[in-house]
């Protein structure tokens, strides 16, 4: 193989291998240790809700709702609460707080909020 080739070969493998480091760090950002303070701050109106039965289920954002333990799922609830306005949105829409079985913030600071 000349040396072209083989510099062609590293750099494609290095630009894959860092744009899957970039991938990973966003997901886990806001998931599930810090998305309850996320949540609690939440200001505006760029949100979304999503029924989890819309995602796939080799999805990773369902695979984690499908995994969060009880403390998390209380800990998104009383957030959620503990945010007057986004509750008060979220009840305009007939959205029952129960039914938040999850959340994601995205990177231009939108919430999207999963529900069962």
């Amino acid at each position: 193989m000349n040396r072209f080739a083989k510099i062609s070969v590293i750099a494609t493998l290095s630009a894959l291998s860092f744009g899957g480091i970039s991938y990973a760090a966003g997901v886990e950002m806001n998931w599930p240790d810090q998305i309850d303070r996320t949540v609690r701050n939440f200001k505006g109106d760029n949100f979304r809700i999503v029924d989890v039965d819309t995602l796939s289920r080799m999805n990773e954002t369902r695979a984690r709702i499908d995994a969060e333990t009880p403390q998390q799922l209380a800990a998104l609830h009383t957030a959620v609460d503990g945010n007057r306005a986004l509750a008060a949105k979220l009840k305009a829409r007939n959205v029952e707080m129960n039914n938040i079985a999850g959340a994601s913030q995205a990177a231009d600071g939108g919430l999207t909020l999963y529900v069962r």
